[in-house]
């Protein structure tokens, strides 16, 4: 859905590494929502409005936390 976000950045290779990691990151992290949102404990209606609203204040930081364990892992 969004591997064509950085397409036309034209970065160099590093930066572009970097963003491709982050891209990961988030969908990750959207995948996660998505199954959160989606599942059968999720109520309808209201609820499930709220919890979008949540999702989408917490991707950014769902998605720095898989981030970090990644890159935690590479260190090892």
């Amino acid at each position: 859905m969004l591997e064509k976000y950085f397409q036309f950045d034209g970065d160099s290779d590093d930066a572009a590494i970097e963003k491709h990691k982050r891209l990961l990151a988030v969908q990750a992290a959207l995948e996660i929502s998505k199954a959160a949102v989606s599942s059968s404990t999720a109520n309808s209606g209201i609820r499930s409005q709220m919890d979008l609203r949540n999702v989408a204040q917490e991707v950014a930081s769902l998605a720095d936390a898989i981030q970090d364990a990644l890159e935690g892992y590479e260190e090892n």
